[in-house]
């Protein structure tokens, strides 16, 4: 199967795994340093990108925590493709997948040894 990237654009990235509540849980940028969360989706929050639309000069990072933090602009690059079960979001090496643990309301995102589980999985939608 070729790999197919989402083209460039404003996207809600949404894990696959919903939250015990049954709510999509969304990437949600809290601030510079602070930890990338998953929030319930909500089409009207616009702060779910890897890049905040609200602050250019910030985007998606690694910590040394192991969560996925924002960071000030700094050439960080992931590799986001796409294969039957949804997209993934791992390092530039295509390793360290991106992943809630667990899947609740307010959990960091958290890059993980590689592995094929569903939590892995993300969907892009169009804002």
């Amino acid at each position: 199967m070729p790999e197919l990237y989402p083209q460039n654009g404003t996207y809600i990235i949404y894990n696959r795994v919903q939250s015990p509540q049954g709510q999509q849980l969304a990437l949600t940028f809290n601030g510079d340093r602070q930890d990338i969360t998953g929030t319930p989706l909500d089409a009207s929050n616009t702060k779910q990108h890897l890049k905040p639309v609200d602050n250019q000069n910030l985007e998606a990072g690694g910590s040394n925590k192991g969560t996925i933090i924002t960071l000030p602009v700094g050439a960080y690059v992931f590799s986001i493709y796409q294969d039957d079960t949804g997209y993934l979001i791992k390092n530039g090496n295509r390793q360290y997948p991106w992943t809630f643990s667990p899947a609740l309301d307010g959990s960091p995102v958290t890059s993980v040894s590689d592995s094929v589980d569903e939590k892995q999985r993300w969907w892009f939608r169009p804002v």
